[in-house]
């Protein structure tokens, strides 16, 4: 339903939910730091937003404070904490049972993570679109051979993880519209990483190979979306990926970063198939970046993705003040 056919009371309570809901918007979960030991001491405050300059197309943004603190508490213990509206925190026992092993534990909980949005031939479907909530735990097991001429990090990854999703309507959802049943989805994730892309902004120097294969099953499905236009969850789906790249300084206050991608997935549906879109790194755990398109505009079942980046400062004087350019292909 319009805003323009409601009564002004109602009117005034419906934008200033829409305030609140674009607030919390920059808070969700920044996921990339996760799933890596990261031997450096950390706290990282960022912000990030993107939106069109033209049309009404849905808004992408996060705001976080990461907390990163190795040896915490013992020689051998290390602590992520992300702190948002979503928060995250993991433990990780480095060196155990032996040398070489570790395990973690993480827990998670908020609001807006599993949001979905509908985009379609580049316009915003705000009457299919929906938001999410959640709540996810997981336990991980690290494989940490030596590293690679002493230098580079290698690193296997095994987890098993679980989460809720509940799902709830927006005020633009329209009302016909069946939302997708709430549900436990239980996931299976197995990976090796070389190297990495530390949790920053605009990383100087970094170099990545990684693969990785997730499997999740979705207690709960059923059709959701408008009459005579369903859609059916899918109890298990697959994705297969992987990412090759880094970035390095070039010359003076200057640097580039090229970074290839690709994936491919087992059967899917649009709750679980790859999104692109947006510029924002930090938004997700799989950051599938495209410049010029709206935060997640992209559903795909396979996808080879090309990103490079040149960075400069446009004032000598101002190193902190930095203009980059992009070029991306999917």
């Amino acid at each position: 339903m319009s805003a323009d056919h409601l009564s002004p009371t109602t009117r005034k309570s419906v934008y200033k939910c829409r305030l609140i809901i674009l607030f919390l918007c920059f808070f969700i979960l920044p996921t990339e730091a996760i799933g890596e030991i990261d031997p450096e001491r950390r706290t990282n405050m960022e912000v990030g937003f993107a939106g069109p300059l033209y049309n009404n197309g849905p808004l992408g943004g996060y705001g976080m404070v990461l907390f990163n603190r190795p040896h915490f508490r013992a020689p051998d213990t290390y602590l992520l904490a992300i702190l948002s509206p979503y928060l995250f925190a993991e433990v990780i026992r480095d060196k155990w049972p032996t040398e070489g092993h570790a395990l973690g534990l993480s827990i998670g909980g908020g609001f807006l993570i599993n949001d979905f949005d509908q985009v379609r031939d580049g316009s915003y479907v705000r009457r299919e679109s929906f938001r999410g909530h959640g709540a996810d735990a997981a336990f991980s097991y690290y494989l940490r051979p030596p590293p690679i001429g002493g230098e580079l990090p290698v690193d296997g990854i095994l987890r098993f993880a679980s989460r809720y999703a509940i799902y709830q309507r927006s005020g633009d959802t329209d009302p016909t519209y069946l939302l997708p049943a709430d549900s436990f989805v239980h996931s299976v994730k197995v990976g090796v990483r070389v190297g990495g892309v530390p949790p920053e902004l605009l990383p100087e120097k970094a170099l990545e190979l990684s693969l990785w294969h997730q499997v999740d099953y979705r207690v709960k499905t059923g059709p959701h979306g408008l009459p005579g236009q369903r859609q059916e969850t899918e109890h298990l789906t697959q994705q297969t990926w992987g990412s090759l790249g880094g970035a390095m300084p070039l010359w003076r206050e200057q640097s580039g970063s090229v970074m290839i991608s690709a994936g491919t997935s087992g059967r899917t549906d649009e709750l679980s198939c790859y999104r692109m879109g947006s510029g924002l790194r930090f938004q997700d755990e799989v950051p599938l970046i495209l410049h010029g398109y709206y935060f997640r505009e992209i559903f795909a079942r396979s996808f080879f993705l090309l990103n490079t980046s040149y960075r400069f400062a446009p004032i000598p004087a101002m190193e902190r003040l930095q203009l980059q350019l992009n070029y991306d292909y999917a």
